[in-house]
């Protein structure tokens, strides 16, 4: 999805059985949890477990979305299935800390999280795993 309001694309990609989510700009908390929801929408419905997260464009995630992710969306996702993710580091330094602070939280026994400069890296990884 990208439209004009819209700062996210999300999408499934079949050669590699992975959910792919790139994100650009700002995203207001509600399009943060709503593209947050599409992705693990999109994992489950096609019983994957893999996300490439290109968030390298992304402005910042914002204190409420770091708890809410911490504490809400990565117990279901993971529950769902959601077992890795590659992101490609964010530019905005305070995007990068912000997600690397919500990545040290994660229980490593149940999501790994990998972070790339490049999406090729990233591809590389995924299909290690």
């Amino acid at each position: 999805m990208n439209t004009a309001d819209k700062v996210y694309t999300i999408y499934f990609e079949e050669t590699m059985n992975i959910v792919v989510m790139e994100w650009a700009g700002y995203a207001t908390s509600e399009q943060f949890r709503e593209g947050t929801e599409l992705m693990l929408r999109t994992l489950v419905q096609h019983t994957c477990s893999k996300v490439l997260a290109d968030i390298r464009d992304m402005a910042i995630i914002g204190m409420e979305d770091q708890k809410w992710l911490e504490t809400d969306f990565l117990p279901r996702a993971t529950a769902a299935g959601f077992k890795a993710i590659a992101i490609i580091t964010p530019n905005a330094y305070f995007n990068k800390v912000a997600v690397e602070s919500v990545s040290y939280k994660v229980d490593k026994e149940k999501l790994t999280i990998t972070f790339f400069d490049n999406q090729r890296g990233a591809r590389e990884f995924l299909q290690s795993l």
